[in-house]
């Protein structure tokens, strides 16, 4: 199914730099937006082609800046297939010190910036369109001091099996990847003292991306598809790892 429009929201994380390439290499046409200007340029100068990968400084969390990136896809490519939503934000921190800000800051990137980018979207897409959203297996399991990050998924991945019934009944497809932390040179840098053994190389969600977006995925309507690598939650009653 190559040759599609896909607007990518949140190009300029740590997935955009493996996942632009693929599609991109398949024949697909891509609008990367983000907010990050250096970054945008950086993603440019790597995989930009005019007419075939290009990129839009806007937010997409706000509806305004969702609205102009998914009419923007449609003004230089013609036509709109698909989104990619890469958007989104970590926070890390027990109750007492998460205030309510914390929570809303967290919920809007994570899963209000779905909802206006999707919004957005809906207008241009015809049958067989390919909607692609991220989670996290802490959405089913979550951790002390994760309440905010996995709350913010678990109403993400709700929205995203909700929308998808009401979705395909016009061929468009809403499917969500659960993934671990990406195994990326910011990471690394960030914690060197971690054990990469449990995150997943970008490249193998890229893959999973390819795959929700081609035909091959025609069977998928509001599937939580795991790309997990070697992760896996550990209780000391399972005895030690083998």
């Amino acid at each position: 199914m190559s040759g599609q429009v896909l607007l990518v929201t949140g190009a300029t994380g740590g997935l955009g730099g493996a996942i632009v390439p693929r599609l991109a290499a398949r024949g697909d046409r891509l609008l990367l937006v983000g907010r990050d200007k250096d970054r945008l340029a950086e993603l440019e100068a790597a995989h930009g082609a005019p007419g075939r990968v290009e990129t839009l400084t806007a937010d997409v969390s706000d509806p305004e800046g969702a609205r102009s990136a998914a009419e923007e896809a449609v003004t230089r490519y013609g036509r709109l297939d698909g989104l990619v939503h890469l958007v989104g934000a970590f926070k890390a921190g027990p109750l007492f010190l998460m205030d309510a800000d914390a929570y809303e800051q967290t919920l809007r990137a994570n899963f209000l910036s779905a909802v206006t980018a999707t919004q957005a979207a809906l207008p241009h897409l015809g049958q067989g369109a390919r909607l692609v959203f991220f989670t996290t297996p802490l959405a089913d399991e979550p951790l002390p001091a994760l309440s905010a990050y996995a709350a913010s998924k678990a109403a993400l991945v709700a929205w995203a099996r909700s929308i998808a019934h009401e979705l395909k009944r016009g061929g468009v497809h809403v499917n969500v990847i659960s993934m671990t932390m990406a195994d990326t040179p910011d990471k690394r840098a960030a914690r060197p003292d971690l054990n990469f053994d449990h995150t997943i190389a970008p490249d193998l969600v890229a893959r999973a991306v390819a795959f929700l977006t081609s035909e091959e995925a025609d069977g998928l309507y509001g599937a939580v598809v795991p790309v997990l690598g070697r992760f896996e939650f550990r209780s000391d009653l399972s005895g030690p790892p083998r």
